[in-house]
């Protein structure tokens, strides 16, 4: 019985949340500036749109620093209580968020249900140019995080924030507008109702990925029948059975396999096979291959284990 494992080159996804961390850095300054911008504002003006908008740009702040967090805790070496290190720290961070910007869409939704029943007069000028800055700001931030999202499950919490608080922002803009000419303050809460009914369902989502990663979900982007097929296909391979693959962190795979190989065929050939396989079939950066030949199978924990 033979127990062995790979690695994939670790420059790619090292090299990947280096940038990631430094676009989120850029991303969380300029966003603390913006927020001590519209809550002075918002003061100012006594405008609760504003208030609300830094409400939710407060939001961005947390998720922007519990983005970062997860990802500089990620790149910490392994250790003896961490034998994976904290690359997992991104997935809890990017859960956490997640939860925040559903919190974050439902008070949107109850201050509009208060806004609606009770409008109160606003300064619309002044409001005007803190939500213009605030909205320019949410633009540059959402262009450093985009590249990005697609890499890291933290970024694309903290990007969808971002975009969520810009739109916030243009509903300010057009609500000060709309109000500066009509005095009809109801069209704040609604267009603020409707940004809600937006985001809400994006949190879900989010909420959804990252709760399948730490549950250690199999990657939906591996087709694992068509894995085991492959690795059936190699020579010397009689069987296969408890293949387990999971998700470390964002574009991270890990496996486990058990592998009967056919009497008098070599270990080294099979295990370099199984290795191709999951590398290029599933993409798997960390793989641990067990050969087993004979009546060395073992580690099945019920009959109908994979």
């Amino acid at each position: 019985m033979t127990h062995t494992h790979t690695h994939a080159p670790a420059s790619g996804p090292a090299t990947r949340r280096s940038a990631n961390k430094r676009r989120l850095r850029a991303a969380l300054l300029l966003t603390v500036g913006v927020l001590v911008l519209e809550v002075a504002g918002g003061l100012v003006t006594r405008s609760l749109a504003l208030l609300a908008d830094a409400a939710h740009m407060f939001a961005d702040v947390a998720a922007l620093t519990l983005a970062w967090a997860g990802t500089a805790l990620g790149e910490r070496a392994p250790t003896r209580r961490h034998t994976f290190g904290l690359a997992r720290a991104e997935v809890l961070a990017a859960f956490v968020n997640a939860e925040m910007l559903m919190v974050a869409s439902l008070a949107i939704l109850w201050e509009a249900w208060q806004r609606w029943r009770a409008p109160a007069p606003i300064h619309t000028g002044l409001m005007l140019g803190v939500a213009a800055i605030g909205l320019v700001a949410n633009i540059v931030a959402a262009g450093i995080l985009h590249e990005g999202r697609t890499s890291s499950l933290g970024i694309r919490a903290a990007y969808l924030e971002v975009v969520s608080d810009a739109l916030a922002s243009v509903s300010v803009l057009l609500a000060a507008a709309a109000m500066a000419k009509t005095g009809w303050y109801h069209l704040d809460t609604l267009l603020s109702a409707v940004i809600a009914i937006v985001i809400l369902p994006r949190g879900v989502g989010l909420l959804r990925e990252a709760a399948h990663i730490l549950l250690e979900g199999a990657p939906a982007d591996i087709d694992i029948p068509r894995v085991r097929s492959a690795i059936l296909g190699i020579a010397g391979v009689e069987a296969i059975h408890d293949v387990h693959v999971w998700t470390l962190t964002s574009g991270l795979h890990s496996a486990s396999v058990h592998i009967r190989a056919l009497p008098g065929s070599p270990r080294d050939q099979v295990l370099a096979g199984v290795q191709r396989v999951l590398r290029e079939e599933g993409g798997v950066d960390h793989a641990t291959i067990q050969i087993e030949q004979g009546d060395e199978t073992i580690c099945h924990i019920e009959p109908e284990h994979a």
